[in-house]
């Protein structure tokens, strides 16, 4: 299907528009390559993003992180990118103002919550759910794989019955999940489909007793019942009235059509989205664990790049990284394709080099490297730039903000319960004072072994308001993305810890710990331009990555991490 064919059907079926989200039936997860509609209809390769097709007409919705992107990937002339985030209240009025009256869509790519949204505040606009245009095959065979319960802190039985319990004090007879990262963590089953997420994409429902039936077509190897999208159906269509728990938020719309009107469908947050969001003891020690492993490839990483960078290529960063992280124990994957934007590609936030895009480095410009790895016992994201050759007094001045920034969200003390809306502006205050910004969150959740960007808590200006709590890990990345010049972002894992040193209080008083261990480019600071404070935070976080890293380097690497780490 082509934009032209969808163009025409919308006049077979008499439409005035039709909308292709970037995702499918597993509502903010991962896709793979092959079920990117988007890129199979446009061009753009965004991880989010939204097309509206009308009878003239076609847009491209996108936030700030891939303004620059949509515009080198996208063909202007016949497409027009819209700078605001893929938000279904942002498509209705684009809708609105282009004035569409009938607009098709694929219920299964849409949350209740969209629809309901969509209906209450543009009631002019009829959505009618017109089924899947662009048709993307996926693979249908999946394996599926148990994860040790010495990783995981919990067993599925125990887990099972904490849904059960929530079920019971609802009155409730089952709790249909349908994130994949929810079902995962609840049954401590994972795949290997999707590059970079071991998430299964299935549903599951748990019933009162603590009974759990995964949902999903071509899934097997797994110790637990399995029955297929038709069985799904033909469950809520059997249901005789029982009473279903579900995540309005994260259910697609399909399913809520499927239901009625047999079953009694009653929202509810999803559960395992709250459990998972406070790693148990065991995961936090994995997440420690994996951090120092993760430290050590990179660190070896940035001590060859400190020998060899000047005539390498973005290309060769991404093989030498992963080179050096698949030696670390316990390692699966990347959490998500490795950006490495040298010079002006550093200014696209979410690059990420290919054959046609690769820079040589070259002595002079700044290096962004975004990178990651999914390990037995955790995940990990971290954010370095670094100089390649002597940085200009510019890139000294934007690096040393952004340092600022990033320190100011570091060394928060707070209330427990607070939004992490709330947080967002200790770093980004920092950047206003001198008239820059940044069109990302400050912070995004984090799981253990699964998602790289974990709801329901994040740091930005439209961070949901949920509370956050101890044991949660969040990420610190401000930035500064100059265009067509070079790109600064510094991010660390943080996780939240009660506060030291504070009498007890009411409500408890939170404060985060760093997780990542590798050092932070000190030829790019102006150590002039730090407060006493600032100073003392980084010598400090320095003096604890050389502390937990050197025992594991090599004595060339260690003299080198030693120099790095140096104080201020």
């Amino acid at each position: 299907m082509t934009l032209d064919a969808i163009k025409q059907r919308l006049v077979e079926a008499d439409l005035d528009a039709y909308v292709v989200p970037h995702g499918n039936r597993f509502l903010g997860q991962d896709i793979l390559p092959q079920e990117h509609k988007l890129k199979y209809l446009c061009g753009f390769s965004g991880s989010a993003g939204a097309l509206i097709v009308t009878r003239q007409n076609v847009f491209l919705l996108v936030d700030g992180r891939y303004e620059l992107q949509a515009a080198d990937e996208v063909d202007g002339k016949k497409i027009t990118v819209v700078h605001q985030a893929p938000f279904m209240n942002n498509i209705c009025q684009l809708l609105g103002e282009q004035g569409v009256q009938k607009v098709g869509y694929d219920a299964w790519c849409f949350s209740v919550t969209d629809i309901e949204n969509a209906a209450r505040w543009f009631k002019e606009i009829a959505f009618i759910d017109v089924g899947d245009w662009v048709q993307i095959e996926t693979p249908k065979n999946v394996p599926i794989f148990n994860r040790d319960v010495k990783y995981a802190g919990l067993s599925r039985e125990e887990k099972s019955q904490i849904v059960a319990k929530q079920l019971v004090d609802q009155q409730a007879d089952y709790f249909l999940l349908t994130s994949a990262d929810s079902v995962s963590w609840l049954l401590n089953i994972y795949a290997h489909d999707l590059p970079y997420s071991p998430v299964v994409r299935a549903f599951a429902t748990v019933s009162a007793d603590g009974k759990t039936v995964l949902y999903g077509d071509g899934l097997h190897g797994a110790d637990i019942e399995i029955k297929g999208w038709r069985d799904l159906e033909e469950f809520l269509q059997n249901a005789n009235g029982r009473t279903i728990l579900y995540d309005a938020h994260v259910m697609p719309e399909k399913i809520r059509q499927m239901a009625a009107p047999s079953a009694n469908l009653l929202k509810s947050r999803d559960v395992c989205q709250i459990l998972k969001a406070e790693k148990n003891a065991v995961e936090m020690q994995g997440m420690i664990n994996c951090h120092i492993r993760d430290g050590v490839a990179l660190t070896k990483f940035l001590c060859w790049l400190d020998e060899n960078g000047p005539g390498q290529t973005e290309l060769d960063v991404v093989e030498k990284l992963h080179q050096l992280r698949q030696e670390q124990a316990l390692f699966v994957s990347e959490s998500f394709a490795t950006i490495a934007g040298f010079g002006s590609n550093g200014a696209i936030v979410h690059y990420q080099p290919s054959e046609k895009t690769n820079k040589k480095l070259e002595a002079g410009n700044l290096l962004l490297l975004d990178s990651g790895g999914q390990y037995f016992d955790g995940t990990t994201d971290v954010t370095r730039t670094v100089a390649i050759g002597r940085p200009s007094a510019e890139m000294i001045a934007d690096f040393t903000q952004v340092l600022k920034a990033h320190i100011a969200l570091a060394k928060a003390r707070f209330p427990e319960g607070i939004g992490g809306i709330k947080l967002d502006v200790l770093a980004r205050s920092q950047m206003w004072q001198k008239g820059t910004d940044y069109k990302h969150g400050t912070g995004h959740g984090v799981a253990c072994f699964g998602n790289v960007h974990e709801g329901p808590i994040s740091i930005s200006v439209g961070a949901s308001n949920y509370g956050l709590k101890a044991n949660m890990v969040l990420s610190d990345e401000p930035g500064i993305y100059r265009e067509n010049a070079y790109g600064i972002r510094i991010e660390n894992l943080l996780k939240i810890q009660p506060a030291v040193g504070l009498k007890s209080t009411e409500p408890q008083y939170l404060e985060f710990a760093v997780l990542t261990k590798a050092p932070i480019d000190k030829r790019l600071i102006d150590k002039y331009l730090l407060t006493e404070g600032e100073r003392a935070w980084l010598n400090n976080y320095h003096q604890s990555v050389y502390d937990d890293l050197a025992p594991h380097l090599t004595d060339n690497e260690k003299l080198w991490l030693k120099e790095a780490c140096s104080p201020l």
